[in-house]
């Protein structure tokens, strides 16, 4: 009877803070992680991991990419669509970069990781599915 007097009224069990607390949580982790977490499995892209503080500097970037232009050419002759650039990947570190390799599907992620392991760019290398 007391819950039924409660309810006429309009208090909430005890319950219902707790859980409403919890879905707001759970919302954020899922916002905040979601992206990272499903990078791989969902969109079929592979981060380079590396912390934005540990980045190599643009200019390394880019002379890497001069160094090793014969590993570029054939990364980009894997597809039409296909490239290979320097990227800054983190707004907190604008002098940090790495190289980034667009591709548009699972069978060229797996050419590029196939040139990519035999051939090292000496740099981190991103690759995202587009």
């Amino acid at each position: 009877m007391k819950a039924v007097e409660r309810r006429a009224r309009g208090e909430l069990g005890p319950w219902v803070l707790p859980a409403v607390v919890g879905l707001c949580a759970l919302f954020l982790l899922a916002a905040l992680l979601g992206p990272t977490l499903l990078q791989g499995p969902l969109y079929d892209s592979r981060p380079s991991g590396v912390p934005c503080d540990e980045l190599p500097t643009r200019q390394q970037v880019q002379t890497a990419l001069e160094v090793h232009a014969d590993v570029v050419r054939r990364i980009e002759a894997v597809g039409d669509q296909v490239s290979v650039t320097a990227s800054q990947p983190c707004a907190s570190h604008p002098g940090r970069a790495e190289v980034l390799v667009v591709y548009p599907g699972g069978d060229d992620r797996e050419d590029i990781q196939a040139i990519l392991a035999d051939d090292d760019l000496g740099v981190p290398v991103s690759l995202r599915n587009t």
